[in-house]
């Protein structure tokens, strides 16, 4: 066991070289040596396979879902290819062995993972950073789809609007992010379908991540008494837009200033979907605070007005947005809106790997902004992953002391790619450049082939018979 975990460490700073700066405050190199990620990484199970050990599977999955071309075999083509580049035994371009060391990957391992290095993460940002002095934390869904195979669509099926054969399943997604670094802290992954497979209650499944002292931003989804009382429960507060089922009159309660106020909510009936010994622990009733600036309400736990006048915890909110960004990138520019595994558990997995290939940039990025006074929101993620992808290669053919100087210019490469200042734009949601001219799949493809192929059939004998 003594020598496994020394190999694994000499495999951790064998396969970091390319992101890795040994100096920083904050760094990859400083959260993948910690003793958390060691363990995680270590207590993998011993893999067969010489080449695809359980690191270096888990950086070949890191490199497939940032690259355009997530096949595997394109995967096991850039393998072979540093082995040529590195004097090494040339190796077989059969995907085999490398998909079979992906299914040996624990998922439980690249989520603890993901969780680890979120948290870890955010303990030496700059107080800067930070609103109030306190860590900002957001909740926010989102949704994917991925290869219709009979195993994912009896885990995750379609929705019912769809017809069946011409349809994707679909998975529901429930993050809690870091919104000063933006990394990942937990996620929940759930069918879109049913009574307990609400964002709600997968929420609750990843509560864990809440701290005490954070501030936790969420829409008005999350504007319910039980999410609101298990934020209190964790010695946290949260920030959320009034839901607008809710009566608000500030005419009455506690009197802070104009159109804020502190109120007394009462404990709803109890849902179908939670037990009673649950329900008990919940208090009768919770203290609220609601303000309205803007012709928006919001709803807090933050009740001294002085300390956090309302004006700024609306500001405050607005950076809840930054969740919509964040998932878009995952989604849209590392490709996550389409998953291409056949299976439910690979499928859990390929989520889990997205998650960590994107903690990893924004612990990069963080890194930059660090080391060149900037904040991580104002630095373009596509720019960063660009420049992350092209920077790749050149590490492996170069010294440690090069690599070094490589990353550092990185650095400097990626925080000098900004978003651009843009306040008060409007685009319309319309696009210009025409689809091409196919008919949508109304039926199963399978049949849409065999009208196809009778049509076919049809043409060979009217030809035939002339």
């Amino acid at each position: 066991m003594e020598f496994k975990h020394k190999y694994s460490l000499a495999q951790i700073k064998k396969q970091k070289q390319a992101l890795i700066n040994e100096k920083n405050t904050i760094s990859l190199n400083d959260i993948l040596s910690s003793e958390k990620c060691q363990t995680i990484i270590s207590q993998c199970r011993e893999f067969r396979e010489v080449i695809y050990t359980p690191l270096k599977t888990l950086f070949i999955f890191i490199k497939q879902v940032l690259n355009p071309d997530k096949s595997c075999k394109n995967a096991v083509a850039e393998v072979v290819a540093e082995h040529v580049a590195t004097h090494k035994r040339p190796i077989s371009l059969n995907t085999g062995p490398y998909c079979k060391a992906r299914q040996r990957l624990p998922e439980n391992a690249v989520r603890a993972l993901v969780k680890e290095v979120g948290e870890l993460s955010i303990k030496k940002i700059p107080k800067e950073w930070k609103a109030f002095g306190r860590e900002l934390k957001v909740v926010d869904g989102t949704s994917a789809i991925m290869s219709d195979t009979k195993n994912n669509q009896a885990i995750f099926p379609q929705p019912k609007s769809q017809k069946k054969g011409i349809g994707f399943p679909i998975v529901r997604i429930v993050t809690v992010m870091s919104l000063t670094v933006g990394t990942v802290l937990d996620y929940a992954i759930g069918p879109f379908k049913g009574k307990g497979t609400g964002e709600s209650a997968l929420l609750r499944s990843i509560f864990d991540c809440i701290n005490p002292e954070d501030i936790l931003l969420g829409d008005r989804y999350y504007s319910s008494f039980f999410i609101i009382a298990d934020v209190l429960s964790k010695k946290a507060d949260g920030i959320f837009k009034a839901h607008i089922q809710r009566y608000y009159d500030f005419r009455k309660g506690e009197f802070l200033g104009k159109k804020d106020h502190i109120v007394y909510w009462k404990k709803p009936s109890k849902p179908e979907w939670m037990d009673n010994v649950t329900y008990e622990k919940y208090p009768d009733k919770i203290k609220i605070r609601e303000f309205k600036v803007d012709g928006n309400i919001y709803v807090t736990t933050l009740f001294d007005d002085k300390k956090y006048h309302k004006k700024e915890l609306a500001n405050t909110y607005k950076l809840r947005w930054q969740v919509e960004i964040n998932l878009k990138c995952i989604k849209e520019i590392m490709n996550m809106e389409m998953l291409s595994c056949k299976t439910p558990e690979m499928v859990i997995k390929e989520i889990g790997i997205h998650f960590l290939a994107y903690n990893f940039i924004r612990i990069i990025i963080a890194e930059a902004c660090i080391q060149h006074n900037a904040i991580p929101n104002q630095i373009s993620f596509k720019s960063a992953v660009q420049l992350i992808n092209k920077f790749m290669p050149h590490f492996i053919k170069s010294s440690r002391q090069k690599n070094k100087l490589i990353y550092i210019e990185l650095l400097n490469k990626i925080v000098a790619s900004k978003i651009g200042n843009r306040p008060g734009r409007v685009e319309p949601r319309r696009i210009k450049r025409r689809r091409k001219a196919f008919d949508t799949l109304n039926r199963p493809r399978i049949i849409e082939k065999a009208k196809l192929m009778r049509k076919v059939d049809k043409m060979i004998l009217r030809y035939a018979n002339a």
